[in-house]
């Protein structure tokens, strides 16, 4: 096909476009006898002797792909965000004091956002009796808010993302969510639960 030859503007070295094998285009520093690139109808070779296949039989199944369909752990992929769901069962105090807090905390460098929660009240209540559920979250700047839920009798609440607006704050992330409930009597045989719904980001 014969040669286009090119004379650099800076090096002031000659460079061709050739055909010196069938079938392969070449582009050749003729000045100093280098082959810098090399094409055909399948792969692309660098002076290096590195060579780029085709793209359509490099990430083909079955094809010649540099990483091939089994070198990639695909359970191990996850998506930016993914469901979230934590239980807690906190012993509630008495006398209108709060028992121990159960901590939920997203993974390592992870935040959440709580979509809904379901809360509990289970045993038997005594007369007169109140058992308070609380839930907080802790934000990344080291501030926290919280929201409560009442029962005199047994019974599963579910709140939903309105109902969840007292534990949102503009500009933060949640770091943990705490739950802790309490009774108004000084003693009480009733056990809380609390089920967080979100997703971890």
């Amino acid at each position: 096909m014969g040669k286009i030859r090119i004379v650099g503007d800076v090096s002031k070295k000659e460079f061709q476009l050739l055909e010196e094998v069938a079938n392969e285009v070449r582009i050749k520093n003729a000045s100093d006898g280098v082959v810098l690139l090399k094409a055909d109808s399948t792969s692309i070779t660098d002076s290096g002797g590195v060579k780029l296949s085709a793209h359509a039989s490099r990430h083909a199944y079955g094809g010649a792909d540099a990483l091939g369909a089994g070198a990639i752990d695909r359970s191990q992929i996850k998506p930016q965000g993914y469901l979230w769901v934590k239980s807690a069962s906190p012993t509630p105090g008495t006398g209108g004091a709060y028992g121990t807090a159960v901590v939920l905390s997203p993974a390592t460098n992870k935040s959440v956002v709580p979509l809904s929660v379901s809360l509990t009240w289970g045993g038997t209540f005594g007369t007169g009796e109140t058992v308070t559920i609380r839930i907080t979250a802790k934000f990344s700047d080291g501030t926290s808010a919280n929201i409560t839920r009442s029962a005199t009798a047994t019974g599963t609440v579910f709140l939903n993302p309105a109902d969840l607006q007292g534990i949102f704050k503009d500009g933060v992330y949640i770091t943990e969510i705490d739950v802790d409930s309490s009774s108004s009597l000084t003693s009480t045989t009733v056990t809380t639960s609390a089920t967080i719904y979100g997703v971890e980001i």
